[in-house]
């Protein structure tokens, strides 16, 4: 697998959701070349929720190791908590009060 096959996979994933093409991201981020593990990790998060599914049917199916897995689902959840922060701060005409409240009440 090469670097261009990657993106062309990424690209299909990301407008399709073909299957063929987000296995072929999952086993890249199992590559021996460190630059295909960012590039498949990086297509996979800007992919967002299907590729939350498709990381979790891996993980399901025994077919993905965890620790692989893991630091691309971390940050697809970050990404998600990110939206949905600035959607509550776009309803919200006090956002910086309810910002700072929420923040001190995570600490």
């Amino acid at each position: 697998m090469n670097a261009e096959y990657m993106l062309a996979c990424g690209v299909v994933w990301r407008k399709t959701a073909d299957p063929e093409a987000g296995w072929d991201l999952v086993e890249g981020l199992e590559s021996k070349d460190p630059q295909l593990r960012l590039l498949a990790q990086a297509l996979l998060v800007e992919s967002g929720e299907s590729s939350m599914g498709l990381l979790e049917s891996a993980l399901a199916a025994g077919v993905l190791n965890p620790d692989v897995a893991g630091p691309c689902m971390a940050e697809i959840l970050r990404i998600r908590g990110t939206k949905q922060i600035t959607r509550h701060c776009k309803n919200e005409p006090r956002t910086n009060e309810l910002v700072r409240w929420d923040v001190m009440q995570l600490d």
